[in-house]
C-alpha cells in the first residue's frame, strides 16, 4: 500500500448513497418481499412505511410511499411504483412495475484528525461503508428476485439489467465470505484487433476504473486479471497508484498509469 497521503487526490470519494431498481411484470407485494430477507439472510429489519406528500421531493413530485429498515447502520429505502423505470438512453426489458431501492451508508464515526496510516482516513472508511452498502443491497435483491413476476435488477452504473437467477446464485457468495463480484463490477472485453478490457462500478467503492488497452493476452486472460485486480482492491485497503507495478504472472509485472479513457473521457488507471 503506498503511504502517499491523502488518496482523495487521486481516487474518488466513495458515495454514502447505492441505489437500483428492481423490475417486475407485475405488482408485487413488497412488504411480503422484503420480509423474505430475514429468512434467507437471519437478518432483524423493522420496517415502515413512510408517506411522501406531493411536491416533498421537488415541485410537481407526486405522492407517493417508502418503506425503510436498516441493517447494519445501513438505511435501505424501497419505493414501489407503477409503469416503466424512466431511463435515459437505451432500452429496458419489458416491465410494468419496479421498485426503485436506495441504500444509505453515512461515515458516522468522526474522522481521525492526524491519519498515522492510509487505513485512518476518512475516505478509507467511506470505502469500507459502500462495501456494507454493496452487501446490504445484494441481501435485498437477493429478496426481491425471488417474486414470480421478477425481470432483474437495473444497475445504471454499469449499464446492465441483472437476470433474477443471476442474483440469487452469485448472492450466495456472501455465505461464503466472497464478495459476488458480477453484482457489484462489470468488466467489459473488447477486441477490434489487439485485446481491450475495461471496469464499471469501482467509483462506487472510491476507486478509479480500470483499463487495458492493446494487450496482446487472451480475452479470457484481461478479464480475469480485470476482475481479480477489482475483487483484491475491493476487499482490502489496498490502492492502484501511478508508478505502482502489479504481479501478473511470476516472470510478468504490469506497469500502471493514470490516464483518460478515449471510450468516456474518465479518469481511469490503465494497466499496461
Amino acid at each position: 500500500m503506498s503511504e502517499q497521503l491523502p488518496l482523495s487526490s487521486l481516487h474518488p470519494l466513495a458515495p454514502e448513497f447505492l441505489s437500483t431498481a428492481a423490475l417486475y411484470t407485475a405488482p408485487i407485494d413488497v412488504d411480503a418481499a422484503v420480509a423474505r430477507i430475514g429468512g434467507l439472510w437471519n437478518e432483524q429489519i423493522d420496517p415502515k412505511w413512510n408517506e411522501i406528500p406531493a411536491g416533498a421531493l421537488g415541485k410537481g413530485s407526486p405522492a407517493g410511499r417508502i418503506l425503510q429498515f436498516e441493517i447494519d447502520d445501513v438505511v435501505v429505502m424501497v419505493t414501489p411504483e407503477g409503469g416503466q423505470l424512466p431511463v435515459e438512453g437505451g432500452q429496458l426489458p419489458e416491465h410494468s412495475f419496479y421498485a426503485a431501492v436506495s441504500c444509505y451508508a453515512p461515515l458516522r464515526e468522526a474522522a481521525v484528525a492526524e491519519p498515522q496510516s492510509p487505513a485512518d482516513l476518512p475516505e478509507v472508511k467511506r470505502r469500507k461503508r459502500m462495501v456494507s452498502a454493496h452487501i446490504v443491497m445484494t441481501e435485498v435483491m437477493d429478496a426481491l428476485m425471488r417474486e414470480e413476476a421478477a425481470v432483474g435488477v437495473f444497475r445504471s452504473e454499469l449499464g446492465v439489467v441483472q437476470p433474477p437467477e443471476m442474483v440469487t446464485e452469485l448472492a450466495n457468495s456472501l455465505t461464503e465470505g466472497q464478495a459476488p463480484l458480477p453484482l457489484w463490477v462489470a468488466v467489459r472485453i473488447f477486441h477490434p484487433d489487439l485485446v481491450h478490457g475495461r471496469t464499471l462500478g469501482l467509483p462506487l467503492f472510491g476507486h478509479l476504473d480500470l483499463e487495458v488497452l492493446d494487450s496482446t493476452h487472451s480475452e479470457e486472460d484481461v478479464f480475469a486479471m480485470l476482475a481479480n485486480i477489482a475483487d483484491y482492491i475491493i476487499s482490502s485497503d489496498s490502492f492502484l497508484l501511478p508508478g505502482q507495478t502489479i504481479g501478473y504472472r511470476e516472470d510478468e509485472e504490469l506497469q500502471i498509469t493514470q490516464e483518460v479513457s478515449d471510450a468516456d473521457g474518465q479518469q481511469v488507471i490503465r494497466i499496461q
